[in-house]
């Protein structure tokens, strides 16, 4: 699956129409919440990917919402692996999948907003919302 981060850019809040939105929120030296959100189609054309060829997804079901959680749970974790480099140790939580229409966060902390382009034109948005937590020293 080839993957393609765009330029990322602060936003305020985040409300925008997405049919299927994973959930994984993180403690540590940060906390808060990474959002995957697509449209239905670039959903299945995912889980078909990640299927490579062995089922066809038609739907969001519940196959679909366990693979759609699973890619975040790589992605996340692989987040996770980079921020230790830097000297923040975060522990992620198991991920939650949404479907619906809207979806409308604003937070206290700092939403970073990254496109990313998943086997070709296939747009997901990334939602990386966090704040820092103080040491004690």
């Amino acid at each position: 699956m080839d993957i393609q981060l765009q330029k990322p850019y602060v936003v305020k809040e985040i409300e925008k129409h997405y049919d299927v939105v994973t959930n994984i929120g993180f403690t540590g030296e940060l906390e808060g919440n990474i959002l995957y959100s697509f449209t239905e189609n670039v959903a299945k054309d995912i889980v078909n990917n990640m299927m490579d060829g062995m089922m066809k997804v038609e739907e969001i079901n519940d196959m679909a919402i366990s693979a759609i959680g699973e890619l975040g749970n790589m992605v996340s974790g692989s987040i996770g692996t980079n921020l230790e480099k830097y000297g923040y140790n975060i522990i992620v939580t198991p991920p939650s999948v949404f479907t619906g229409k809207i979806v409308k966060v604003n937070s206290k902390g700092a939403i970073i907003e990254f496109p990313v382009y998943v086997s070709g034109d296939n747009q997901m948005d990334l939602y990386f919302i966090y704040r820092e937590i103080h040491k004690k020293s």
